[in-house]
């Protein structure tokens, strides 16, 4: 599932895959002990399952698909899988940089009413191998999270040379605005749980065939005192989460 922001998100394409997943169409299934985005937890602190499809329409143009188990999640109103559909427009590629824009929509089943779109775009810039992103997406006011949403974030990876090892890491902010009405009250606390936050991640992944290894602690700044609600629960602290990719 192309998640916003973070290590499961738009951010990282590791340097030695980059080109051949440009190139062709690509999926890829993933196992995680907890999957995560900003920092925070979409299957309510448990394992989860993943699947996630590029398919490139022309040069400029690709459209990436992705359905992911939620494990009844209070996040998103107890949804059994999220699926998401981020059609992405590359307006300019040459001399190691990139930029790209996408549309992305998020859609909830099980969960009536929460289903939910953003526009981002996104500046990288590879040398060797080394890569480095940054971003910022953009939830207009919607009713499903309670009002709007803008994520900034700064993203890098980079291949250890004579090894199958990449390191990666980053870091976000979270902010926006909330609707005044009780519902909006509580769901914003989807993407925002106690206000606006910091979110950083760091990871490493070992590259073995068409598995991948890989280890990810996340945290955020937002406190450990936060109490559960409707829309939110206590899986937003720091957290080491291991997962496995398999590429056909």
């Amino acid at each position: 599932m192309r998640f916003p922001g973070g290590p499961r998100g738009r951010a990282i394409v590791f340097p030695a895959h980059s080109q051949a997943q440009s190139a062709a169409a690509s999926v890829s299934l993933e196992a995680t002990s907890d999957l995560r985005a900003r920092g925070l937890s979409w299957s309510g602190g448990r394992a989860a399952m993943a699947v996630d499809a590029s398919l490139p329409l022309s040069s400029d143009v690709s459209i990436d698909l992705g359905a992911a188990s939620l494990r009844d999640s209070a996040r998103h109103g107890d949804a059994d899988i999220g699926l998401t559909l981020s059609p992405e427009l590359t307006l300019y590629s040459g001399g190691g940089w990139t930029l790209s824009a996408a549309a992305t929509g998020h859609v909830f089943v099980g969960a009536s009413g929460l289903s939910y779109g953003e526009l981002g775009t996104r500046l990288s810039r590879t040398i060797g191998p080394a890569r480095l992103d940054l971003g910022a997406s953009f939830a207009p006011s919607q009713k499903a999270i309670g009002g709007s949403d803008l994520y900034l974030e700064a993203n890098a990876a980079v291949g250890i040379p004579g090894t199958a090892l990449t390191v990666y890491g980053g870091g976000g902010y979270s902010t926006g605005s909330t609707r005044n009405s009780a519902l909006a009250a509580m769901r914003v606390q989807r993407l925002r749980p106690d206000g606006s936050y910091w979110d950083h991640y760091l990871g490493v992944e070992q590259q073995m065939d068409r598995l991948a290894l890989g280890l990810r602690y996340t945290g955020t700044s937002i406190g450990d005192d936060l109490a559960p609600g409707r829309y939110r629960d206590r899986h937003t602290g720091s957290r080491i989460a291991a997962y496995l990719r398999f590429t056909p």
